[in-house]
């Protein structure tokens, strides 16, 4: 049967708690035992000027919607925009020890999570890595290291770690060592020793403010990411 409150307040009389808890139980008892088709609209209640589209950032290629954040950003292809990694940046270059972790520019996203939400970072990269004929040692090779970060990874107004992360992407270059007095050049061709490609996925369960992206350390003077592609998911948790 069709639901019908058992208490009816009048305008003029004051709520009483006894009477709205009464229609509140009545009303239990009647979602549990099923609700009579005759109590249903028969033309939906969302209509299409309920419906919100997803803030677009033109800039950054993320969308944000009511269930998360999704954006990709890429290079490849004829219109090629390569981005870098280079020992300048990163510090130490001629010493026995990598230095500091420095971003690889245009690879980051930062969110505004609303909620708590899963987030889920995709990367792939194609790099080209030296070469790198410095003073640094005789036959001695030259790594570039790659990984994902979040800002919660990072000092605290540098962008920057002290140590290297543990499971980075490793690429070498000059493998074979260089000739006998160099600067002659590499004892092979540094344009396939130097070559990489890989990529990796990250997973954060995080709310507030997130920066995530990529990440380098390395010795080489000059590393070019030649092709990449960053992916941002983010689902918010019921």
């Amino acid at each position: 049967m069709a639901y019908s409150a058992p208490n009816t307040i009048p305008a003029s009389n004051p709520l009483q708690a006894a009477a709205i808890k009464g229609n509140d139980d009545a009303l239990k008892v009647y979602l549990h035992e099923g609700v009579d088709p005759g109590d249903l609209r028969q033309t939906p209640w969302i209509q299409t000027r309920h419906i919100q589209k997803p803030v677009v950032d033109a800039i950054s290629s993320v969308q944000h919607g009511v269930t998360g954040f999704q954006g990709s950003q890429w290079d490849g292809g004829v219109l090629a925009r390569a981005t870098f990694g280079t020992g300048f940046l990163t510090g130490k270059r001629y010493n026995a020890t990598l230095g500091n972790i420095e971003i690889i520019p245009q690879t980051t996203f930062t969110l505004d999570l609303r909620k708590a939400a899963t987030v889920v970072f995709h990367w792939w990269m194609e790099g080209n890595n030296g070469p790198d004929n410095g003073p640094r040692s005789a036959g001695s090779d030259a790594y570039l290291y790659v990984t994902e970060y979040n800002s919660s990874g990072l000092l605290a107004g540098t962008g920057i770690k002290s140590t290297v992360q543990q499971y980075m992407s490793e690429s070498v270059q000059n493998h074979g060592g260089w000739q006998v007095n160099p600067p002659a050049g590499p004892a092979e061709p540094y344009v396939c020793q130097g070559y990489n490609n890989s990529g990796g996925t990250k997973v954060l369960n995080t709310s507030g403010s997130l920066t995530v992206g990529l990440c380098h350390v390395t010795n080489i003077d000059r590393c070019v990411c030649l092709n990449w592609g960053v992916t941002i998911e983010a689902y918010y948790l019921r």
